[in-house]
Order: structure tokens, then C-alpha cells, then sequence
């Protein structure tokens, strides 16, 4: 009986010490891995952090729009636009060029919820307003690359009210 019962005392005893060997490897990795992520948070460059943030005040030279969306924009623009502005974007008959000194001279200065607005409201010609906002949205970002503007990790927001902070801001 005291054989059985010393055996038993010992497992008990073993389990014990490997629960707690291992709640303290658990622990330690535990914290290093906290340690890593703290020192991997704090080395990121500021533009990544930046892209988790939605676009605020500043200029369509703050890239404020993606490669993807602008090549969503495209293919709207292609569908629905290139009959009257031209495939090259430099207008047809009494449609205004949406790239170019005109382009620029019209814009430059304003926020770029005047362009949204605009294709949103009055465009295409045929059917206006049948465009939705993400629609509207991706052709703005198709304009702004094709225009020469930078692109970003942020898509270009589908409301006006978000985009009244980025102003058209002349090339420097």
C-alpha cells in the first residue's frame, strides 16, 4: 500500500512540476512574442501605419486613391465616359477634357468633391446619376492617375462629404 501510494505521490508530484515548467515556457515565449510585436510595431515606416487611416485634409498629391481602384475607374470610364471625353480623355465635340491645362485650370484649387459631384450628379450625359458611388469614386481615381497623381494603399472614399478635404492642388 505505501509502494502504490508513494508512486502516486511522485506523479502527482511530476505532473505538478512539468503543469508548472510549462506555464512558465508558455509565459516566457508569451512575453517574448509581445516583445517582437512591440519592436515589428515600432520599426514600421509611417506611411503603413498611415494607410489603416481614412484620407484627411490635404491634396489629391497625398495618394489619396489605390492602382486597383483606378483600374476599376478605368474600365467604368471605358464603358461609360470614353464616347464623349475620348479614350485619350481630351473631350469630344462640347464634352470637356478631363486631363490637360483645361482640366487643370478648372479644378486646380477646388475640392475634389466638385469633380465627384459633378460625374455623380450630370453624368454620362445619356443617364445621369446612374453611376453609383463606389462607380463614381473608382473613375475619380482613374482620372487622378491618368492625370499623373500618386497613388496610395487607401482607396478613395465613395462620399463627397470625405472628399471636400483633398484639394486639387497644382503640379509642383
Amino acid at each position: 500500500m505505501i509502494v502504490e501510494s508513494e508512486r502516486q505521490s511522485r506523479r502527482y508530484g511530476a505532473a505538478v512540476r512539468s503543469a508548472t515548467c510549462r506555464h512558465s515556457v508558455i509565459g516566457i515565449f508569451g512575453a517574448l512574442t509581445a516583445v517582437c510585436t512591440a519592436l515589428q510595431l515600432g520599426a514600421m515606416p509611417m506611411a503603413t501605419a498611415r494607410a489603416h487611416r481614412p484620407p484627411g485634409p490635404g491634396s489629391v498629391w497625398d495618394s489619396v486613391f489605390t492602382l486597383a481602384q483606378a483600374g476599376r475607374g478605368e474600365i467604368t470610364y471605358r464603358a461609360t465616359c470614353a464616347s464623349c471625353h475620348g479614350d485619350t480623355l481630351g473631350g469630344i465635340n462640347d464634352a470637356p477634357a478631363l486631363t490637360g491645362p483645361d482640366f487643370h485650370k478648372t479644378h486646380d484649387g477646388n475640392a475634389l468633391s466638385s469633380l465627384f459631384n459633378r460625374i455623380s450628379n450630370d453624368m454620362p450625359s445619356d443617364n445621369p446619376g446612374s453611376l453609383a458611388g463606389p462607380q463614381v469614386a473608382d473613375v475619380v481615381a482613374f482620372l487622378l492617375r491618368y492625370n499623373g497623381y500618386p497613388a496610395g494603399k487607401v482607396e478613395l472614399p465613395a462620399a463627397a462629404e470625405s472628399l471636400s478635404r483633398i484639394k486639387f492642388l497644382p503640379k509642383p
